[in-house]
């Protein structure tokens, strides 16, 4: 399936032959700030020409005596509700009093509300190019500003302000994309109703709408290759949940194979910078409880993983952390011995809960306990060459599905089979595998082939190499 998206060019083009938007004598320019291809579904696309033009009028007269030699940036930030909120920025710098003279009066101008989120647009005189715009004293745009805020925000902070980011600037416009679709495109429109509804605190929510509901694998398939829309949905949800952990490791392979001209682009270009600064401060704390372990000062460590844990439960590695001190404690004052597997075992099911492909398990008692604790740790040596980036998408998948981890498997698989030709059937075998262990039956019904036959061979695949593999033959099975 493919969107049809609205660009704000067209607007522009509109003002060009008005004679507004670049104005040979007064040079005004328009610049979107934030994702243009959003406008389609957030504004009410004639009223807002109208009422933009109105405001570019506007502008022109105020900038007909302006001097050539001065530059001037106006934002205006359309709002939900409410009047648009606007910033005057210069170079040369200007007093508050000529600031206020460019907006004296606007208030009058009646100007169209957006329909989900807010829609910064800038105005520029004299400024012909980027770097004119950036020479404009203090000059930030709004997507700025909010990462500025978050990059100074504590840890706690962060987790906050990436839920309401998440829940209230991102999944209203792709859901509504999901919503507005063709009806015949049934699994994208009612994966967005469900997911529009935002019904989800917890992890088994998210479940229940993504990867246990048919309608998601449909609008999975209904996609065009590229369009990570559906995918990108579920990292969202994760991520409105607390759930970074998962989320970050869908987007490192979504966003790998994501056609960067799709709606979706801003919004993971902004996820990636948000989650690095995110991991960055997380992994300073986490460092500190690990100098405490090696010291032997666990429960100095046990404390401070337990004061990261209040902000932010879903971390895997800080879970991790704790079992390590707290087994290493338990040992040393003789209350479990060394080999005992009794607090991992306690442990593990919360940490594989948020982030269940993490790389690290303690020990194996067998040879299939072997086998996928090595397969965990295979993740980490792929995607290092780009030119393998296909063939590890793949390898990737099967681990997934080698550990159970069948959603995120057969969301690879899926890109696997569009994008390789040399795998694409393979790919779509295992695709529907993986979807037949969440329960999913009946989409296979679209694909010729006996698939009873198909699984059971996957399955012979799967343990043959398991059990043909060196680790394995390592135990005494």
């Amino acid at each position: 399936m493919k969107l049809k998206l609205f660009f704000f060019t067209t607007l522009l083009f509109m003002f060009n032959i008005c004679g507004i938007a670049q104005n040979k004598e007064s040079n005004i320019k328009v610049k979107v700030l934030e994702n243009e291809n959003i406008a389609e579904v957030n504004l009410d696309n004639e009223k807002f020409i109208q009422s933009f033009t109105k405001l570019l009028e506007f502008y022109k007269l105020k900038f007909a005596t302006t001097s050539e030699n001065q530059k001037i940036g106006i934002i205006s930030i359309f709002h939900k509700s409410g009047l648009p909120t606007y910033e005057v920025y210069a170079n040369p710098y200007l007093t508050d009093n000529e600031k206020n003279y460019f907006i004296s009066g606007i208030e009058a101008i009646k100007v169209e509300n957006t329909k989900y989120v807010d829609f910064p647009v800038l105005v520029t005189l004299n400024c012909n190019s980027d770097n004119d715009i950036t020479t404009l004293n203090d000059f930030e745009t709004p997507t700025r500003k909010r990462i500025k805020k978050y990059e100074d925000a504590t840890l706690e902070q962060k987790v906050k302000l990436n839920k309401e980011y998440a829940l209230n600037e991102v999944l209203p416009v792709l859901t509504t994309y999901l919503t507005s679709v063709e009806d015949k495109f049934e699994g994208v429109k009612n994966f967005g109703n469900l997911a529009a509804k935002k019904n989800f605190t917890s992890l088994n929510d998210i479940e229940n709408i993504t990867s246990k509901n048919k309608n998601y694998w449909r609008a999975t398939m209904e996609m065009g290759v590229g369009n990570q829309l559906i995918p990108a949905t579920k990292i969202f949800m994760l991520v409105a949940e607390g759930e970074f952990d998962y989320a970050d490791q869908y987007l490192q392979m979504i966003y790998m194979f994501s056609d960067s001209k799709s709606i979706t682009e801003s919004y993971f270009k902004e996820l990636k910078l948000r989650l690095h600064s995110f991991n960055t401060l997380l992994n300073k704390q986490i460092t500190k409880g690990i100098a405490f372990h090696d010291k032997k000062e666990f429960n100095n460590a046990i404390e401070l993983y337990d004061d990261i844990l209040k902000s932010y439960p879903s971390s895997a590695w800080t879970l991790y952390e704790k079992y390590y001190s707290t087994n290493a404690r338990s040992v040393e004052e003789g209350k479990t011995k060394l080999e005992d597997r009794s607090i991992w075992d306690a442990s593990k099911n919360e940490i594989y809960k948020h982030n269940p492909l993490y790389q690290m398990d303690v020990r194996a008692s067998s040879g299939k306990e072997g086998y996928l604790l090595f397969r965990r740790q295979e993740i980490s040596s792929l995607f290092k060459k780009k030119e393998e980036k296909l063939s590890d998408l793949f390898k990737y998948a099967q681990i997934a599905s080698d550990l159970g981890v069948y959603d995120f498997s057969a969301q690879l698989f899926w890109i696997s089979a569009g994008m390789d030709e040399n795998k694409s059937e393979k790919a779509i075998h295992n695709f529907l595998y993986c979807i037949d262990k969440l329960e999913e039956k009946t989409l296979k019904q679209n694909f010729k082939g006996d698939f009873d036959k198909i699984f059971k061979a996957i399955d012979y695949e799967k343990e043959n190499a398991m059990k043909e593999s060196i680790i394995y033959k390592s135990f005494k099975n």
